[in-house]
This record gives structure tokens, C-alpha cells and sequence, in this order.
């Protein structure tokens, strides 16, 4: 069964692409409720005491990763950064994801040697499996970084509950929904 296809305003073609469907769409805002609510969740249930501005910083940073964590394995998404012609959107998207962490760190205080080697991490793998070629071999080295990210959070017996929830989304968006080009 074919959905319909939604032309989507010019100024959402980076979060949606030129083209979507309801479907996709539906899910893509569900999944930045899920995660809004998650963090905020967390939020509540930690010692965590922010000012206002800081919470909002958080779930608007929180909601764009869910979101994106969606959003980035759709069809629409995915073909509009993909073709040797949005090499640079890519690694303009790429390197805007150094945001979401520094604010999402900021607000929570969560600043240290081992999260900034994680962000590290996480923008250079997603430039390591970009630079792939081969599809297959795109998705079988986003799987095993994932592997080596989840590892680490766990070898290094992470108890922050904003970072455990943090780290694995941003990798799922940067290195398994966004690195991989699906549609090409």
C-alpha cells in the first residue's frame, strides 16, 4: 500500500525532507514527545534543580534528538541529504550535533573528560561511516560503534541518568539513522 506523499515548507526540508508522509511525520513528533517526556521524567525524579531557561534549553534539546532519532531513517530525510552534491549539508549536519551536547552538558552539569571523549566519538564515527561508500558496509560499522559506545557506557559504570539516557539516542540519531544513506 502506497502512502500519500506531503510536500513539506522549505523551511522544514532539514528536518523532513522536500517530501514525507503522514505516517513519518506522525512518528518523527511522537518520538520528540517520547523523549521530552523521558528527560523530563528523569528530570523529576533526580536532585537535578535547574532555572527555568536551563529546562527548556534541555527539553528542546532532548525533544530535537528523539525527533531526529526518528526522522533520520525516514525516506524524505534521508534523500535529502543524500548525493555527492550534499557532501557539505552533511558535514554541516554533522558538526551542528556538537550543539546537543555542549547545551545538553551545560544544563546539566554533566561536563567531564569521559563526556567530552564520548561526543568525540560520536561526531567522528558518524564522519568514519559517512565516508563509506557501500551501504552494507555503512550499517555494519554504525552497528558495531553503537556496540563500542553502549560498551563504554557501561564499562565505565555510568550512574548519571541524563547522560545514560542521552548517550545512546545521540548515537542511535548521529550513527544509525543519519551516517547511513538508505535511499541513494
Amino acid at each position: 500500500m502506497k502512502t500519500k506523499e506531503i510536500n513539506i515548507p522549505p523551511f522544514l526540508h532539514d528536518i523532513h525532507g522536500r517530501k514525507s508522509n503522514i505516517f513519518d511525520l506522525t512518528l518523527t513528533y511522537s518520538g520528540a514527545i517520547v523523549a521530552l517526556s523521558s528527560v523530563l521524567i528523569i528530570y523529576v525524579q533526580s536532585p537535578l534543580n535547574v532555572q527555568w531557561w536551563k529546562l527548556l534549553l534541555l527539553a528542546l534539546v532532548s525533544a530535537d534528538i528523539g525527533a531526529g532519532a526518528v526522522a533520520n531513517f525516514t525516506k524524505g530525510t534521508n534523500q535529502f541529504y543524500s548525493g555527492t552534491h550534499k557532501r557539505k549539508s552533511r558535514t554541516v549536519f554533522i558538526l551542528s550535533h556538537f550543539i546537543h551536547p555542549a547545551v545538553f552538558l551545560f544544563v546539566i552539569d554533566g561536563f567531564s573528560m569521559f563526556s567530552a571523549f564520548l561526543v568525540v566519538f560520536v561526531i567522528g564515527g558518524t564522519f568514519l561511516i559517512n565516508s563509506i561508500g557501500n551501504k552494507e558496509k555503512q550499517a555494519v560499522v554504525a552497528a558495531f560503534l553503537m556496540v563500542v559506545g553502549i560498551g563504554f557506557l557501561l564499562i565505565v559504570k555510568l550512574t548519571n541518568p541524563f547522560l545514560l539516557w542521552f548517550f545512546p539516542l545521540y548515537m542511535t540519531k548521529l550513527f544509525l539513522a543519519f551516517a547511513i544513506r538508505r535511499y541513494s
